[in-house]
């Protein structure tokens, strides 16, 4: 499988603790935190490693709000973390199980995430799961993304890449499992929608095969092409991809800190 992978460089984890540097990476933005290496870290999903003490953080599409909620403990007291949905029910959910955990450093907020409801440049590091597929206009929240982040400051995107086309009756009864499968683009296309933004530096930095069961691929495909989606080698299938990439420190005339192209008229 070729894809771009990152050219962001893990620190090196000195710490006897348990919680190594995750597949999302260690990179450092600019600050100087010390890492916590507390059980919740411990506890978070591999892309959450960049997390550091007092960082401020935002979910677009937080859902119920379990993942804010973990990184709301791993940035600490001196942290932030905002969290946005388009769903009220789930900000309300999100916003009950913050206070039944007196979570001080947590906030919620009802918005679209191609609006979001956050200040330019006030973000350390965005977090996205799940939620980039579903979008009906992609560049437009990458656009957000850029905003909303802070010059050095990292955007993780996880979801769902192609890099061959796929039966469309496959790609509807895999969706129907996993939601965002039915707006995967190709893996070039996914990428670019952050270079075109404005990201410089970055790339995938995990890449997993989605594995559907038999009775699902043979009505789509034949023995010789179920095989290559079996193979985790091959570049036949639906693969579940982490994205990083860094925010420059300086932007430039052509990138005008947001995608240039939506000021066209």
């Amino acid at each position: 499988m070729q894809v771009e992978t990152a050219t962001i460089q893990p620190q090196q984890n000195t710490s006897e603790s348990a919680c190594a540097c995750g597949s999302g990476g260690c990179g450092s933005h600019s600050g100087s935190h010390s890492h916590s290496h507390s059980d919740t870290e411990c506890t978070l999903p591999d892309r959450f490693q960049l997390l550091q003490e007092g960082d401020r953080v935002v979910e677009f599409g937080s859902g119920l709000g379990k993942d804010s909620i973990s990184a709301a403990r791993a940035v600490g007291p001196t942290g932030k973390v905002i969290g946005i949905d388009i769903s009220e029910k789930n900000i309300n959910t999100s916003r009950t199980n913050a206070d039944f955990l007196d979570l001080n450093n947590i906030e919620f907020r009802h918005g679209d995430i191609s609006a979001a409801p956050v200040q330019d440049e006030w973000a350390d590091i965005i977090y996205s799961t799940c939620v980039f597929n579903l979008q009906s206009d992609k560049q437009k929240v990458a656009d957000e993304m850029y905003r909303v982040v802070k010059h050095n400051g990292y955007v993780v995107v996880s979801d769902f890449v192609i890099l061959n086309d796929i039966p469309d009756g496959l790609r509807k009864e895999a969706s129907e499992l996993i939601g965002c499968i039915a707006g995967a683009e190709k893996a070039d296309a996914f990428m670019n929608y952050f270079k075109k933004t404005g990201f410089t530096k970055g790339g995938i930095v995990e890449v997993n095969k989605v594995k559907l069961e038999e009775e699902i691929l043979e009505k789509y495909l034949d023995s010789a092409t179920i095989e290559k989606y079996n193979d985790l080698e091959s570049d036949e299938g639906i693969f579940s991809v982490t994205l990083v990439v860094e925010k420059p420190e300086t932007c430039t005339a052509e990138t005008c800190c947001h995608n240039a192209d939506k000021h066209k008229n």
